[in-house]
């Protein structure tokens, strides 16, 4: 299956990017510069894990005469593993970057969830929390791909140590959420605030139902994220895509705030209500905060 998806790289090979980087003579990334010695070791063993990503299968294949209860096992395996989050799509050539080619029939996505209450103690601890997310999930994703490896079937994982997936549509696909206006997906118990990573493998699987539960319906009526949005990058009108509403981020406005900044934004998922159902407390005091800084106010000065 080949890929149709093109990615967005937001490096050197990027073309924005680059323009941006030009526009304010800057020779490296400062969103990189400024890294914490715990955000550079999780990113250092998040590569790390890009060498084990594949690995050889076991020849003898374990016959797979029930499909919904190999599913089951391989969701309870990832749990197991650590994974907050776990469903099944079928791979789609959507699903897959632009001209590469995975000879695989099904995806499963994986999240972690970030604890939210790190939004209170500023840009530092949100940007460790993802970190140690993004870690923790590609750990997963390996762990989850070579045990598929071992009933005898290929397994691939996909994740911020290497990948060909793109994120959106496969998490959309295999039920984890609905999309939002600030252009994540909107999980009903961690609302934006988790890391994904993949593993695509032929094992037969059963794919799981999109999932709503209206946060299409709510998302155009509510200018949360917009209103706080330091670069004014988030639109309100949105585009119809088989259905489904995409609100499409200006990364022009948006990457000074986020990769060319030493301190990362993430106040469109900060402030959106999907994070007050499990935290509402820590929610309502970010956002008073927020109201006295005048909400579009960067967090970080």
């Amino acid at each position: 299956m080949l890929g149709t998806t093109w990615r967005r790289s937001g490096g050197a090979n990027d073309p924005l990017f680059a323009k941006l980087m030009q526009e304010r003579s800057l020779t490296s990334v400062p969103l990189l510069a400024g890294l914490s010695e715990d955000q550079k070791k999780y990113l250092a063993q998040v590569r790390a894990l890009g060498a084990s990503r594949n690995g050889p299968v076991n020849p003898q294949r374990v016959t797979v005469s029930d499909v919904e209860a190999m599913t089951e096992q391989v969701k309870q395996r990832a749990r197991e593993f650590g994974a907050d989050l776990v469903g099944v799509a079928k791979l789609r050539p959507i699903h897959i970057d632009l001209g590469v080619e995975l000879m695989h029939e099904n995806i499963i996505a994986i999240g972690v969830h970030e604890d939210y209450e790190a939004v209170l103690e500023g840009g530092e601890a949100v940007e460790t929390e993802a970190y140690k997310a993004y870690y923790y999930v590609a750990l997963i994703a390996n762990q989850v791909a070579a045990s598929i490896r071992d009933l005898g079937y290929e397994a691939l994982a996909h994740h911020n140590g290497g990948g060909e997936i793109q994120a959106l549509p496969a998490l959309h696909d295999a039920g984890l959420g609905e999309l939002g206006r600030h252009g994540s997906l909107i999980n009903p118990t961690y609302g934006a605030s988790f890391r994904p990573s993949f593993v695509t493998t032929d094992l037969p699987l059963e794919a799981d139902q999109r999932l709503v539960f209206g946060v299409q319906d709510y998302c155009p009526n509510c200018r949360l994220c917009m209103n706080n949005c330091p670069g004014d990058a988030i639109p309100q009108d949105f585009v119809l895509t088989d259905g489904v509403k995409r609100w499409l981020t200006n990364i022009e406005k948006c990457y000074p705030y986020s990769r060319l900044s030493t301190d990362y934004c993430h106040l469109c998922v900060d402030v959106c209500p999907y994070n007050a159902r499990a935290h509402k407390n820590p929610y309502r005091a970010f956002m008073q905060t927020r109201k006295v800084e005048g909400y579009r106010t960067p967090r970080h000065q």
